[in-house]
């Protein structure tokens, strides 16, 4: 899996910043060195509607269908561009087998690729990809853009980075949160990644 930072609003502390203190009228105590604490605070507040006016755009490769499919379930705020099966030939793609499922059933591995090959077979014997990739498991991995609001950041990191969060979605969670606390710290406050 590989997670990188695609675009994102310039100076997000600056936008919302001042959209912040528009709702107060006060643009004028706007300083850059006050504008951490500032958001900090809106943060620990609860006032994270203005979080909403940055976005942050993720380049994300290497996820399962099935991971996928749990990202795209955050839908407010949120913005996603998929691969399609439909049209892209995915005969030679990895397979994310979880851990577990692989240290119990080993020969796993062996039955993803005879459905592999199948799918190859079917394309051949002249098979729309859109048909044939139904025998394809939740497991092949695809790849696909993300661009949410900070607000839908924050909420979708509070939850996929819990322990309780399914293994892959959570590590896609962490390598997001490991971007934001590099680049935008102060939006990840209150949350914590759970070891």
């Amino acid at each position: 899996m590989e997670v990188k930072l695609l675009d994102s609003t310039v100076d997000p502390l600056f936008v919302i910043s001042m959209c912040a203190r528009t709702c107060y009228n006060s643009r004028q105590k706007d300083t850059v060195m006050g504008r951490e604490s500032f958001v900090r605070g809106l943060i620990r507040a609860g006032h994270e509607s203005v979080l909403e006016n940055a976005i942050a755009t993720f380049d994300i490769k290497g996820i399962s269908r099935a991971c996928q499919n749990q990202v795209v379930r955050h839908r407010i705020g949120c913005s996603y561009c998929v691969e399609s099966m439909r049209y892209v030939d995915v005969s030679e793609r990895e397979v994310v087998v979880p851990h577990k499922l692989f240290m119990n059933f080993p020969e796993i591995s062996e039955l993803f690729k005879e459905l592999k090959e199948c799918y190859s077979e079917l394309i051949e014997g002249g098979v729309p990809k859109e048909d044939a990739r139904s025998i394809l498991p939740l497991a092949t991995s695809t790849n696909m853009t993300m661009t949410m609001n900070f607000r839908a950041l924050r909420h979708f990191l509070k939850l996929r980075l819990s322990k309780r969060a399914q293994w892959e979605i959570r590590e896609l969670a962490y390598l997001i949160y490991k971007i934001c606390s590099e680049k935008w710290p102060w939006v990840l406050e209150g949350i914590a990644y759970e070891q």
